[in-house]
């Protein structure tokens, strides 16, 4: 007896032992639902789990504590937060069987009601990630929502992520503290470091010795420059806010600041941008400091306060609207009281050669599309103070070239040529209806030629016409049960004003009826009758007298009529899986034109329309069209190779019988590659058996950006100066990272060459720097643009 009592007590105790285990598991596995742990083979942890509907852990081992209610991994721990997706609803349509006497009484049809029974409880329920955290070890306050982790530390959730060597991580706030830590973003390029980062917000940060860069560097990559502070506070889409600053290269500082704001963001914010730094022999040192106000998501406005040594202060506006790819706008205006521009400075003009005595200098520019209840309107404003204004700031943020290249990219249309001294502004609007039109058109010109000096008694040299306004209408209606006749007309009002000369009013109407001819099968022949009325109700202006009546009518007809025939044929290498080749079309014709001579001496002469002179002659020519052609629908050989057009027309005029045959007028265009194009067009002249007119364009692509452009334009018409003109762009990647840019404008009938531009382009991993030099007859520039990834405008240097 005395022996079976210890063995009774043993079996006791076990028995205790396992029911208290048991109860621990139990109650722990009600709380985690449930908590999970196997076994290797070799009696080794293989993994351990614990999940629940909004955690989900896992690690090499998980050990629970009850007090403090606590969880407490090791080794490649994976912790995972999680929200479940709402199931979605499904309502049943309990309004099967119903009459139809809601549609009768033109009511709504009846809709079930959604309740909690309709929701879908047999699906399996879906969980999105919101938090990830990784580490070695790490301990799980239940109470407090807070984790403590240590050992390659990694968190990811905002589309930021964070490496670290120890954590401090609040889940509830999702806020913590990180040492030796790294941020990157992946919304926007930001790399952040620092001997400890704090998250104290949404994408907040508080760094202590540590640095910024805003862009992505490769694992192991050293940052080629950098944000260095003693103290940051970083909010992104906001500032960086640093406390003793240095900029450093490499890990090198060369600029210092006790405190510094600079942009770390993925969209436009308001504040000052990169300054742009210049000298010259004739402006002497500039600076300029833009400031961006960004208004809404759709407007901006930047202020560019631009000062130099010798001419002043020169401030700039611009103004920037989008609301939609076909709603936008632009608005650019520069000012300058010029100091260069007194007439004392003498050097300056001797110097330059531009002759300008205005001291007030000014340029307006600007180009809007929108659309207003369905019509089309496009306004284009030019409005430059005078003529040498465009060529002496060309340069620049604020310059001719920037400006020229931004409208061309937003608008799709450029700025008039620098050298042009009558600028154009127009206001257009357009609206359709099917195959007819209406346009209303407001023109007026910025005339910046110099003024002239007259003679006693002699009269101002004429002004440039504004169109105030001028409408058309234009439009084309068929009638296929009439013989296929069709019918168009173009009519118009203009009213003509000027400052010096003759205006007035122009009344047009111009119908014409064309129909094809019925001559055979194998012939494309259609005729064409046209009837044109004009009446003019003329006025003066300014010191100028008309001699002719002031009312004028002008009535002309025309007739046309074509014939001509299409002959095709294709050449095709064909294999057993596909075909290729290429199809060759030719189209011989013949053109005649009559317009009977009409006296048109009393009209007045504003375009081409008052001078409508009479014809007579034939046109014949050939065109050949050649283009390529595949079965296979993953080739790209559907495409254009190129033309051939050869024409010429015999004058039956009686004037016109000494020389009645044209120029022969030659177009050719030969595409030999997807990105390689070839044109060129001529005029020979038969009689002085010459070649009066040469005209060449090449333009040749690269697939990595490589760009090479050829313009050569030759004229030497009878009776007219010598034209002879070459102009040359060219863009290579000389090596990975280095760009050379170069362009030529030369006229070769002055020897001058009119603008020279070199650059060469250093692109960097997070940086890029231009050194570039422009040549003019003026004066020639250097410039240094330094940029660096994702802060705004660059830093700019010109010489």
């Amino acid at each position: 007896m005395t022996k079976l009592l210890p063995r009774l007590f043993v079996v006791c105790y076990l028995v205790c032992v396992f029911s208290t285990l048991s109860f621990s598991l139990a109650s722990a596995a009600s709380k985690t639902d449930p908590a999970t742990q196997t076994t290797s083979d070799s009696d080794k942890p293989a993994g351990q789990a614990v999940t629940t509907e909004e955690w989900d852990i896992t690690a090499d081992k998980i050990t629970r504590y009850d007090n403090p209610e606590s969880i407490v991994a090791e080794g490649n721990i994976v912790l995972i937060k999680r929200k479940k997706i709402p199931p979605r609803v499904q309502a049943e349509d309990t309004t099967a069987g119903l009459s139809e006497w809601h549609e009768l009484l033109e009511e709504e049809k009846p809709v079930a009601a959604v309740t909690p029974e309709d929701i879908e409880t047999d699906q399996e329920p879906v969980y999105k990630t919101e938090i990830t955290i990784k580490a070695e070890w790490m301990a799980y306050d239940v109470t407090l929502s807070t984790i403590k982790a240590r050992g390659n530390v990694f968190v990811e959730a905002d589309g930021q992520s964070i490496a670290a060597e120890q954590a401090v991580v609040n889940l509830e706030q999702e806020t913590g503290t990180f040492k030796k830590a790294t941020v990157l973003g992946t919304e926007k390029d930001l790399h952040l470091e620092g001997e400890v980062i704090e998250k104290i917000g949404f994408k907040t940060y508080h760094i202590e010795d540590g640095w910024i860069i805003t862009c992505k560097l490769p694992e192991g990559r050293k940052a080629p420059w950098s944000f260095a502070a003693k103290d940051a506070m970083i909010e992104q889409d906001g500032y960086a806010t640093l406390k003793h600053a240095r900029f450093r290269i490499k890990d090198v500082p060369v600029f210092y600041s006790p405190w510094l704001m600079m942009p770390v963001k993925n969209r436009r914010e308001t504040g000052f941008l990169l300054p742009e730094l210049s000298t010259s022999d004739i402006s002497g040192f500039g600076v300029n400091l833009p400031f961006f106000w960004n208004i809404s998501d759709s407007t901006d406005l930047s202020i560019y306060s631009q000062y130099y040594a010798e001419r002043g202060f020169m401030p700039s506006v611009e103004f920037r609207y989008i609301t939609s790819p076909a709603n936008k706008g632009l608005a650019w205006a520069n000012y300058l009281h010029d100091d260069l521009s007194d007439p004392d400075e003498t050097e300056y003009y001797e110097e330059t050669g531009y002759t300008h005595d205005n001291q007030d200098r000014y340029w307006i520019r600007s180009k809007i599309d929108q659309d207003i209840s369905g019509w089309t309107s496009r306004l284009d404003i030019d409005i430059v103070s005078d003529r040498d204004y465009l060529r002496e700031f060309d340069s620049g943020l604020t310059g001719f070239k920037a400006s020229n290249e931004q409208f061309q990219d937003v608008f799709g249309r450029s700025l008039e040529n620098k050298t042009d001294d009558q600028r154009t502004n127009t206001f257009a609007m357009q609206r359709s209806w099917g195959a007819t039109s209406l346009t209303g058109q407001l023109l007026a010109i910025n005339d910046v030629r110099e003024d002239e000096v007259l003679e006693e008694g002699e009269l101002p040299r004429r002004t440039p016409l504004w169109n105030l306004p001028a409408v058309d209408y234009t439009g084309t209606m068929p009638f296929e049960n009439l013989y296929d006749l069709t019918l168009q007309w173009d009519a118009s009002y203009y009213n003509f004003w000027r400052e010096e000369g003759i205006g007035g009013h122009r009344f047009d109407i111009y119908p014409k009826l064309s129909a094809p001819l019925p001559i055979s099968p194998y012939l494309e022949s259609r005729a064409e009758v046209g009837v044109r009325d004009t009446y003019y109700m003329i006025e003066e202006y300014g010191e100028y007298d008309w001699d002719n009546d002031d009312t004028q009518n002008r009535f002309l007809y025309d007739i046309s009529a074509e014939i001509g025939t299409t002959l095709m044929r294709s050449f095709a290498m064909t294999d057993a899986a596909r075909s290729d080749g290429f199809t060759h079309e030719v189209r011989p014709y013949v053109n005649y034109d009559f317009v009977p001579d009409e006296d048109q001496d009393d009209l007045p002469d504003w375009t081409s329309v008052e001078n409508i002179g009479e014809q007579n002659r034939i046109t014949y020519g050939i065109d050949n069209f050649f283009n390529g052609f595949s079965n296979d629908a993953d080739s790209d050989l559907d495409v254009e190779y190129g033309w051939f057009k050869i024409s010429q027309f015999y004058s039956l005029i009686d004037d016109d019988e000494d020389e009645p045959f044209s120029d022969i007028s030659v177009d050719m265009k030969w595409i030999p590659l997807r990105f390689f194009e070839l044109e060129y067009r001529t005029d020979f002249d038969v009689y002085e058996s010459m070649f009066v007119k040469h005209d060449f364009d090449g333009s040749y692509r690269t697939r990595r950006g490589d760009l090479f452009t050829l313009e050569y334009y030759f004229t030497d018409f009878p009776d007219s100066s010598r034209t002879e003109q070459i102009n040359a762009r060219i863009e290579a990647a000389l090596f990975a990272s280095l760009k050379a840019k170069f362009s030529i404008e030369h006229s070769l009938a002055n020897d001058e060459t009119n603008e020279a531009n070199l650059a060469l382009l250093y692109q960097a991993l997070c940086w890029s720097v231009e050194l570039g030099s422009q040549y003019t007859p003026e004066e020639t520039s250097f410039m240094l643009i330094f940029s660096l990834a994702n802060l705004g405008s660059p830093l700019q240097f010109y010489y």
